[in-house]
């Protein structure tokens, strides 16, 4: 259960007795428990949602919103969203793969990181705010998070890394296939106990994750460690979207 352990405290801030070892076997295995770190992270959004609506505050949607998406960021830790930054700065320089690649491995921010990060958050929140005048929202912030992890799952078995060094090297180098069985069953098992049109969402979502890995492959070789995060915010973001289109909130 190391791998559990390492999981939790590579990809979210909560707080987990013990320290896991930082090696390429834990981090391989932990990507099988990705989905349960989602549900971590929804449960907290669940639990915080239930909060509000006892005590009627905030009675503002949008502000409601903003501090869901605020808990979301501290309890998913970042880092993920901070791959998608490095995607943005790389994928839209519009330079060759080589030198792609060297700019999503600069830590720095750019322009195009930035502007990516202000609309990924715009989006996310104006999604939220829609999807909270729907019946179904707690199960959207219980379920959207854990979509967002199984895509990591999904593009880091399913895809060669670019390079032979890195992130996605470290998690990828000892991976074995069946440990992708666990990610799926996690998210698919469910879907028939939630909404009908969360399955219809899960369903284009993952069509559009599909595409997006596959255009990274053609475009860098491969997929780098940041490309994971920009398939969890990609994920996230399409699953939420065609729910609130399903829904008719949207």
């Amino acid at each position: 259960m190391e791998s559990l352990v390492f999981a939790f405290q590579f990809f979210t801030n909560l707080p987990w007795p013990g320290r896991a070892a930082w090696n390429e076997k834990n981090a391989a295995a932990s990507l099988t428990w990705l989905p349960l770190t989602g549900l971590a992270i929804g449960l907290a959004l669940v639990v915080f949602q239930l909060f509000c609506q006892r005590v009627g505050f905030p009675r503002y949607a949008p502000l409601g919103g903003l501090l869901l998406l605020a808990l979301d960021l501290w309890v998913g830790g970042g880092l993920l969203l901070d791959g998608f930054c490095d995607s943005c700065d790389g994928l839209l320089s519009r330079r060759e793969k080589d030198r792609a690649l060297a700019i999503m491995s600069d830590s720095h921010l750019g322009a195009m990181g930035a502007l990516g990060l202000f609309l990924a958050l715009a989006a996310k929140l104006l999604l939220l705010v829609e999807l909270s005048a729907g019946p179904d929202f707690l199960l959207a912030l219980l379920f959207y998070p854990c979509w967002g992890r199984w895509a990591v799952a999904f593009a880091a078995f399913n895809f060669q890394t670019a390079k032979a060094t890195g992130m996605a090297y470290f998690f990828k180098a000892e991976q074995k296939p069946a440990r992708f069985i666990l990610p799926c069953a996690c998210v698919i098992l469910p879907l028939p106990l939630l909404p009908p049109y969360f399955s219809l969402a899960a369903v284009c979502s993952a069509a559009g994750l599909l595409l997006l890995c596959s255009r990274l492959r053609e475009r860098l070789g491969g997929l780098t460690g940041d490309t994971y995060g920009l398939a969890s915010v990609a994920a996230e973001l399409t699953f939420l979207l065609f729910a609130a289109v399903f829904a008719g909130v949207l």
